[in-house]
């Protein structure tokens, strides 16, 4: 299965440290406990995990899926999608925070785009989710702005699943 993987800079896990290589195969631990597997993304799940570099990664063996993530036994890089870039995405969902602040305009949310503006990608994107609850006052606010912003990721990186 074909999927997506964040990784910091340098193909770097962000919770675990391990430098990934392409074409290299990364496995869990053997016997590990439910969770410990080696984490992916649709499409869907990639607002959930923004970093600094998105890599397609081949999943080997049987895929669970997770609400916000993929695991699997063993994972490997198979290139770059070098069109990520993270100050178009975070400008795009300050443009929604924004956009939710000015059919509102109430304290919290004019100063939710303001703090969306002065941040990074993830943190940004997680911000117009927030505000679209608070705009919207649905609880489905959230998870519908995170289809959004995941729907961006696919249009501007040209992304397909397979």
């Amino acid at each position: 299965m074909i999927a997506f993987k964040w990784l910091a800079r340098g193909a770097v896990a962000p919770f675990t440290g391990v430098q990934w290589l392409r074409g290299g195969f990364v496995s869990a631990p053997a016997g590990g406990a439910e969770g410990s597997g080696v984490h992916a993304c649709r499409i869907a799940h990639l607002p959930w995990w923004i970093d600094a570099e998105l890599w397609r990664v081949e999943l080997e063996g049987a895929v669970i899926e997770r609400e916000t993530q993929l695991e699997a036994r063993r994972t490997r890089l198979l290139d770059q999608v070098t069109a990520w870039n993270a100050d178009a995405f975070a400008q795009a969902c300050t443009g929604r925070a924004a956009a939710f602040a000015a059919g509102s305009a109430t304290p919290e949310l004019v100063e939710y785009a303001a703090l969306a503006g002065k941040s990074e990608a993830a943190t940004a994107a997680y911000i117009a989710a927030v505000a679209a609850v608070a705009a919207r006052g649905t609880e489905t606010a959230f998870a519908e702005e995170r289809t959004w912003q995941a729907n961006w990721l696919a249009s501007a990186l040209d992304l397909r699943e397979t």
